[in-house]
C-alpha cells in the first residue's frame, strides 16, 4: 500500500481526507467491471438463474449505534467503477458520519430492527431476493473492513456473489529487488461463490485488485475533461428519473471520463441517442441527447449533443401542428421557446414552463401536451445562456419572462398567468412577479432565495458542477462569479410584498439550497404552502409526488373544478403512499 500511503498523505497535506476504504471501493469497482462474470447474482436452487450487471454497485459495511445498541449496517454506491475518489469518499463520509438513527437510507433497517423476528425476515427476502432490483438493493460486491482493530485478515460473505475482507495495514518485511525493507502491508481476502464463478475467475479477479492498489496512480492527474464524472452521474438523476429518461443505467455504466472518445459522457450518451433515433423513437433520442450536452455546452461534442437536441425535438414536434416555435429577439441576446395553444384563435391562460441551470427546453416536451389538455396556453423555455437562449445570466434576467409575455399578449391571456419555474428559474420567476402584475402564481421546486446567494461559507460547498455552470452562464471565471451574486438575493421586504400564491417544493437534505432560504419564504410570504421530501436537490426519489403536487396546486391556485382536479388529487395521494411505503 506504499503507493496509496504517499497520495493519502500528499492528499491530506493539501486538505482532503480520503480513507484506506475509498481506495479499495475505487480499485474495487473497476476490477470488477473488468471481470463481468463476477459482477453477477444468482436466485434459485432447483432452477438457479444468473445475472450479470452492467454496472458495479459496491456495497460496504460500517459500525453504527441504533437505540443504545451497536450494530453494522451497510450502504451501496451506485456506479463505483467510473466514480471518481472525491465523490466515493463524499458517500463514505456521508454514511459513517451521518445519524443512523435519522438517515433515510437507514430506514428500512430501523424497521426491520422493529419488527418480529419472522416478519423482519420475510421482509427482507422480499425486498432483496428479485434478480431485477439485487444490485441496488444489496450491491454487486460487498467491501468490509476490521482494520480499525488488530486484526490482520478474516474471511466473510456479504451477500454478493464476491466479498472482499480488508485487515489492519500494518509496517511488515517485504522483499523488493533482493533486498528487505519495510513497507505498509493490506492482507486482501475474497470470499466468491461458486454457483457463479469458479476459482479460476476468482483468482484473477483478485490479482488484478491487487495490482491495481499497489499501481494505484491519481485519477486525477490526467485530462479527464470539464467535470467530475461522479458528480455528473449524482446530479443527472434528478433529470433522468423526472424525464424518464429510458436505459440511463446501461448508458452511465458505460461512462469512464468526460474527456473525448469511447467511453466519455458526451459519446456514450450520443451513441445511446443515435440507435434510438434509427429505431424511430425520436422523442427518447432528443431526452439522451439532452443528457449528453449536460450539464452545459463546453466543447463540439456536446455542441453537436445540443444541435441533435433540437433537430430531433423538431422533427418530432412536427407531428403536432399545436406545437410552435418562438424567437424572441431582445438587445442583449436571443430567447427561444417552444409554444402551445395559441393557433387556434382562442385566447388562454397561460403557463411559462423553465427549469434550471442544466435544464433545455426540450426536457418538456410532454408538458406541452399536458398544458393543452389543463385548457391552457404554454411557453415552455430555458434560463439565459441555457440552450439556445443567448441572453447573459445576470441581475436582470428576470425580465426574459416579461418580453415573453409581451411576445405572445395578441395570442393569449396573458394577464391572467403563471409561472412552473424549478430550481434558479424560479427565482427568477418571484423577482419578475415583484413588478409583472400579470403573474398570478409562482410553483417551483429547489428555487434559491437569499442566502445562496450571500452566505460564502454555503457556496464554498456548493457541488463544483453548479459554481461551474453558473459560471458559464454568466460568462465568468468559476473563482469570481460567485463574488457577484450578492445583490441578487430577495430580501424580507420583497418577500412580504409577494401577495400572489407562492408553491414551493424543498428537500431537506439539498445540497445546493440552503434550508434557511425555505424559512425565509414561510416566514415573509403571504400565500406559501412548502411540500418537503426527505432527499437531496431536484427530490430524484420524489419525482412522481413532485410533478403531481405542482400540478394540483396550478390547478388550486386557479380555482379550477373540473374533473381533472379529483383526478390529480387522487394521483398524488396514491404517488405519496406508495413512496412512503417505499421508505
Amino acid at each position: 500500500m506504499t503507493r496509496i500511503r504517499d497520495h493519502r498523505a500528499a492528499a491530506r497535506a493539501q486538505g482532503r481526507h480520503f480513507s484506506w476504504l475509498t481506495y479499495v471501493l475505487y480499485a474495487a469497482g473497476r476490477a470488477m467491471a473488468a471481470h463481468p462474470e463476477a459482477n453477477a447474482a444468482i436466485r434459485g436452487r432447483i432452477r438457479p438463474k444468473v445475472v450479470r450487471f452492467p454496472s458495479a454497485h459496491g456495497k460496504f459495511t460500517m459500525d453504527h449505534t441504533v437505540n443504545g445498541q451497536r450494530v453494522v449496517l451497510s450502504a451501496i454506491i451506485p456506479h463505483v467503477q467510473s466514480a471518481g475518489l472525491a465523490e466515493i469518499q463524499r458517500q463514505v463520509d456521508y454514511y459513517t458520519r451521518g445519524d443512523a438513527e435519522k438517515l433515510p437510507e437507514f430506514a428500512g433497517a430501523r424497521l426491520l430492527r422493529r419488527l418480529p423476528w419472522v416478519l423482519g425476515s420475510a421482509a427482507y427476502r422480499s425486498r432483496t431476493r428479485p434478480l431485477r432490483t439485487r444490485a441496488t438493493t444489496v450491491g454487486t460486491f460487498a467491501v468490509t473492513s476490521l482494520s480499525h482493530r488488530d486484526v490482520d485478515g478474516f474471511h466473510s460473505t456479504g451477500g454478493t456473489t464476491v466479498t472482499l475482507g480488508l485487515g489492519r495495514i500494518a509496517d511488515r518485511p517485504v522483499v523488493r529487488d533482493g533486498a528487505v525493507s519495510v513497507a505498509p502491508v493490506l492482507r486482501l481476502n475474497l470470499t466468491f461463490d461458486h454457483r457463479v464463478i469458479d476459482g479460476a475467475e476468482a483468482a484473477d479477479l483478485l490479482t488484478d485488485l491487487k495490482q491495481a492498489l499497489e499501481q494505484f496512480e491519481d485519477p486525477s492527474a490526467g485530462d479527464d475533461g470539464t467535470n467530475d464524472v461522479g458528480e455528473l452521474k449524482q446530479f443527472v438523476l434528478a433529470h433522468t428519473r423526472g424525464q424518464r429518461v429510458t436505459d440511463h443505467e446501461d448508458v452511465l455504466a458505460r461512462i469512464r471520463t468526460d474527456a473525448e472518445g469511447d467511453g466519455s459522457w458526451a459519446a456514450e450518451w450520443t451513441r445511446s441517442a443515435r440507435a434510438l433515433e434509427r429505431d424511430g423513437r425520436l422523442l427518447d433520442a432528443c431526452r439522451h441527447y439532452t443528457m449528453a450536452r449536460f450539464p452545459f455546452v463546453d466543447g463540439p461534442a456536446r455542441q453537436r449533443a445540443l444541435d441533435d437536441t433540437v433537430r430531433t425535438f423538431d422533427q418530432w414536434r412536427r407531428g403536432d401542428r399545436d406545437i410552435e416555435r418562438l424567437e424572441v429577439d431582445l438587445p442583449t441576446g436571443r430567447v427561444v421557446a417552444w409554444a402551445t395553444g395559441m393557433s387556434d384563435g382562442v385566447r388562454r391562460p397561460v403557463l411559462i414552463v423553465s427549469g434550471g441551470i442544466v435544464t433545455v427546453k426540450e426536457q418538456w416536451a410532454s408538458t406541452l401536451r399536458a398544458i393543452r389538455r389543463l385548457g391552457m396556453a404554454g411557453i415552455v423555455t430555458e434560463m439565459p445562456g441555457v440552450g439556445e437562449n443567448t441572453l447573459p445570466y445576470d441581475q436582470d434576467s428576470w425580465r426574459m419572462l416579461s418580453h415573453l409575455l409581451d411576445h405572445v399578449s395578441d395570442r393569449a391571456d396573458v394577464a391572467d398567468s403563471y409561472a412552473l419555474a424549478l430550481s434558479f428559474s424560479g427565482h427568477l420567476a418571484l423577482r419578475c412577479a415583484l413588478e409583472d402584475s400579470r403573474i398570478r402564481a409562482v410553483l417551483t421546486a429547489g428555487a434559491p432565495i437569499d442566502t445562496l446567494f450571500t452566505d460564502r461559507r454555503w457556496q464554498a460547498n456548493l457541488p463544483r458542477i453548479t459554481v461551474d455552470t453558473l459560471a458559464h452562464l454568466m460568462g465568468k471565471e468559476a473563482g469570481s462569479a460567485l463574488g457577484e451574486l450578492p445583490s441578487w438575493g430577495l430580501s424580507p421586504d420583497q418577500l412580504r410584498a409577494l401577495t400572489i400564491p407562492v408553491r414551493y417544493v424543498a428537500c431537506d437534505r439539498d445540497e445546493i439550497i440552503p434550508g434557511a432560504d425555505v424559512d425565509l419564504l414561510a416566514r415573509h410570504v403571504r400565500d406559501i404552502e412548502i411540500l418537503r421530501h426527505d432527499d437531496v436537490h431536484g427530490a430524484p426519489a420524489h419525482a412522481a409526488e413532485t410533478q403531481l403536487w405542482l400540478i394540483r396546486s396550478l390547478l388550486r391556485v386557479r380555482r379550477v373544478k373540473a374533473p381533472v382536479h379529483l383526478v390529480i388529487d387522487l394521483l398524488y395521494r396514491l404517488a405519496r403512499r406508495r413512496a412512503a411505503a417505499a421508505g
